[in-house]
């Protein structure tokens, strides 16, 4: 008789049988870098200053590598559809799986809810002073809001089919954009113009709240997302190799592109200045008077910025729409979560739920606080929302029950440093980074937001069950 465990495994095999195998390894790659590499980190970084590089290699040692290392793991063992819920439910508990689940569901809804506010900054930098008011005109920012996600929801329908080409393209293009500001960091040291502030200190920074809340932004904010292609491994050629292969591939590139982009904001931009939400767009609008040959490719350089955050939204919207998907193959939510559109083979339904939350959420972010803490309570609320769901994946390492070889002791104590710094991460998202009005009340938003989303997500599974 087959194990529960097998069973599960065996079922979930043969729902994913429906599912086009679109992805191939150089997709992968591409995929682990349009997702991982953000576009805003590297102004989290360098509010660091010239130590941003000290703390980068912290961050390496004790979060990026224990990850890496762990996802190789899981997903060579568990190559399932639906990634992180499934290598929960199997490896500790259905429960588990589920919360995993719906907390990174709303990780990047939260993260990508304010769309609006990152097309409007960089068209502001694009058209020049005469439209900063577009950075804080609500309205606008709605619009714009609205309009981004409908395009984002028909590309999703169509599949990844579609959607494998756009993302690809935009993994290329984050590498040609961080290429760009790479080479504008050293075409200035080659001119020997006077940088905004020095690029690269070797000290250690003070040891103050604001240092090690900036180390756990860099560390979990900007150096997570290995994890998430393999919600795609149903839809994968040969997912059990891939997967892994793709974070060999990516991993050491994407972590030289940080600390390199990092010095290159420094180089043009006053850390006190730095524009949390577009701080490439930010660097490119500084360059614009350079030259008239910068200026035409920052002007280009900008417009692929905002293509490149639209294939990044593309992926996620479309890797949140899988885990409803999985969850009403187990009964957990209606079977209508689960319905496949026909022709392209996409849960449709699920799709339009998630860009309907994405859109309400941006929305409700704006009542009452500026574009600027809108974002860093959505941020501060979903990533802590993601500490949930990898301090869960970490378990699975450490004490998950899978059949077969036992996990190395060496993973083992990475993932109990990763899962060290993912707890001070979660702590720390309650603390913001700019200057807000009522530091209390944005603690107790973001706090209490994650707490009614786990509550939420307790109540739904409990409904599923009885259901």
């Amino acid at each position: 008789m087959a194990s529960p465990k097998r069973t599960d495994i065996e079922r979930t095999e043969r729902q994913s049988a429906s599912l086009k195998r679109e992805l191939r390894l150089p997709d992968l790659v591409l995929l682990q870098v349009l997702l991982i590499v953000g576009l805003p980190w590297i102004g989290y970084a360098a509010k660091l200053g010239g130590s941003h590089v000290v703390l980068w290699m912290a961050a390496i040692a004790l979060f990026y590598f224990p990850l890496a290392g762990t996802v190789i793991y899981l997903s060579r063992r568990l190559p399932l559809e639906g990634g992180i819920y499934q290598w929960a439910k199997i490896g500790l508990s259905p429960f588990a799986g589920f919360q995993s689940a719906w907390n990174y569901s709303f990780f990047l809804i939260l993260m990508y809810a304010t769309s609006g506010s990152l097309v409007a900054n960089s068209l502001s930098y694009l058209l020049g002073p005469e439209a900063a008011w577009m950075t804080s005109y609500k309205p606008l920012i709605l619009g714009l809001n609205v309009a981004f996600f409908a395009v984002v929801l028909w590309v999703n329908v169509r599949g990844l089919h579609l959607a494998r080409w756009i993302t690809s393209t935009g993994g290329a293009l984050v590498i040609a954009l961080y290429a760009l500001i790479i080479g504008l960091l050293g075409l200035r040291l080659w001119r020997g113009e006077p940088l905004a502030q020095p690029t690269v200190a070797l000290a250690f920074p003070a040891l103050t709240l604001m240092t090690v809340n900036l180390f756990s932004k860099i560390a979990f904010n900007a150096l997570s997302g290995f994890e998430q292609v393999a919600i795609f491994a149903g839809e994968c050629h040969t997912p059990e190799r891939n997967i892994a292969r793709s974070v060999w591939i990516a991993g050491p590139g994407i972590a030289l592109l940080y600390i390199l982009g990092t010095c290159a904001m420094l180089a043009y931009t006053p850390k006190d200045k730095i524009d949390l939400i577009a701080p490439i767009a930010q660097i490119l609008g500084a360059s614009l008077h350079a030259s008239r040959t910068v200026a035409v490719l920052s002007g280009a350089a900008i417009l692929a910025l905002l293509f490149a955050y639209f294939t990044q939204t593309v992926a996620c919207v479309a890797q949140v729409s899988r885990l409803p998907m999985v969850a009403g193959w187990d009964g957990l939510l209606p079977g209508w979560f689960s319905q496949l559109h026909p022709r392209f083979k996409t849960p449709v339904r699920s799709l339009l739920i998630v860009v309907a939350a994405c859109v309400l959420l941006g929305a409700a972010s704006l009542v009452q606080v500026g574009e600027q803490e809108a974002t860093q309570l959505l941020v501060g609320a979903g990533m802590a929302c993601s500490g949930m769901y990898y301090l869960t994946m970490f378990a699975v390492v450490l004490w998950g029950r899978l059949d077969g070889e036992h996990v190395p002791l060496w993973l083992k104590i990475g993932a109990c440093a990763a899962a060290g710094v993912t707890v001070l991460s979660v702590v720390l998202q309650v603390v913001p980074i700019l200057d807000v009005a009522q530091p209390g009340i944005f603690a107790a938003k973001v706090g209490g937001g994650v707490i009614l989303i786990n509550a939420a997500g307790v109540w739904v599974y409990r409904r599923g069950r009885v259901d």
